[in-house]
């Protein structure tokens, strides 16, 4: 079981906890295709391994257009679910805001209330204050 233990670390930290989808893109549009590539890979790992960041890049891929992946509404949300159920504020607000757009789910102010609050109670001071004006403009208080 140990071994197995850190054969997983191993693993995680071979691949480097900052893939970063930014990155790849800035990589595809040099047309550095290989390197973008391989920091999708990275992405699409740490995404099935449970890292929050990794999990929420892997469904803004799904949630846009000629991101390596076919495109699903549904997929992205589901992904950034995952993301934003262990407190990745960047998700939280995502989630939020795909409620109340009826993005990849049904629109749902309850739960967009819910799920922006947790954004605004977040340390991200960025989407705390985004989070705080989609609130304010949906009238998320009267509900």
């Amino acid at each position: 079981m140990m071994k197995k233990l850190v054969l997983v670390i191993l693993t995680i930290l071979s691949l480097g906890v900052h893939a970063d989808l930014k990155r790849a893109i800035a990589f595809d549009q040099a047309g550095e295709y290989e390197k973008a590539a391989k920091e999708l890979f990275k992405i699409s790992q740490l995404a099935t391994r449970g890292h929050p960041r990794a999990m929420y890049e892997f469904g803004t891929m799904y949630m846009k257009e000629g991101m390596w992946v076919v495109q699903s509404d549904e997929a992205g949300f589901d992904w950034w679910m995952k993301s934003a159920n262990l407190g990745y504020a960047p998700a939280q607000f995502s989630i939020g805001a795909s409620y109340i757009g009826g993005i990849g789910v049904n629109r749902d102010l309850i739960e967009a209330k819910k799920w922006l609050e947790k954004a605004i109670n977040s340390t991200y001071e960025k989407y705390s204050k985004v989070a705080k004006e989609l609130y304010t403009l949906n009238e998320l208080d009267k509900i």
